[in-house]
């Protein structure tokens, strides 16, 4: 679908729950029809390739060492701090990529879109070159989105976003971080009752 309607959009923003969490991303307004898929493919950055690769690779890794039982424990290890050193560097490499003219804080973001403030309005259907950051080495996207709505908050707009041209892998990371993420707010959560009982 290379046409999307307003109701499509949001449509596709309830696709997936969000989290009201912030983290860094970059939105460039295009003057453009959204780019096609090949035309994503050819764009998106050599780092940000790498770092999704990366993140695959960990991933696959670990879970083949699942089944060689004790051994696996002290192989994971190693893995995991070779794995460690490499997000350090892509983590590093990133940085390069993020364009502080272009930076903005989301308020939640999750697989199908995020939301953010701004201090220019963005018209609905607009497309964005979108570069996403995710906390705790959990890697970075590229992707192309749409504005959904822009509406005034507290002398600013707050714009929400559907990513509309993203690759599935890309996409699966962003879930992945956000439910990271959720899981750790869980956590403290559960952390300062305890505190609070005691």
């Amino acid at each position: 679908m290379s046409d999307f309607t307003l109701q499509q959009l949001d449509d596709a923003y309830q696709d997936y729950f969000s989290i009201e969490h912030a983290i860094s991303i970059n939105a460039r307004p295009l003057d453009i029809a959204l780019p096609d898929a090949a035309a994503l493919q050819n764009a998106i950055p050599a780092p940000f390739l790498m770092a999704s690769e990366a993140s695959n690779l960990n991933n696959s890794a670990l879970r083949s060492l699942n089944r060689l039982g004790e051994l696996a424990e002290e192989l994971a290890l190693y893995l995991q701090q070779q794995a460690r050193k490499i997000d350090l560097l892509l983590q590093y490499v990133l940085q390069q990529q993020d364009i502080n003219s272009q930076r903005y804080s989301t308020l939640s973001y999750g697989g199908s879109g995020c939301c953010f403030l701004a201090d220019i309005a963005l018209q609905p259907m607009q497309v964005l070159e979108l570069k996403i950051f995710l906390d705790n080495n959990d890697g970075a996207v590229f992707c192309y989105g749409q504005v959904l709505s822009c509406e005034p908050a507290d002398g600013q707009w707050q714009i929400k976003v559907v990513f509309n041209r993203i690759r599935e892998e890309d996409r699966e990371l962003i879930v992945r971080a956000s439910l990271h993420q959720q899981s750790r707010l869980l956590k403290q959560k559960a952390e300062q009752r305890q505190r609070q009982d005691t």
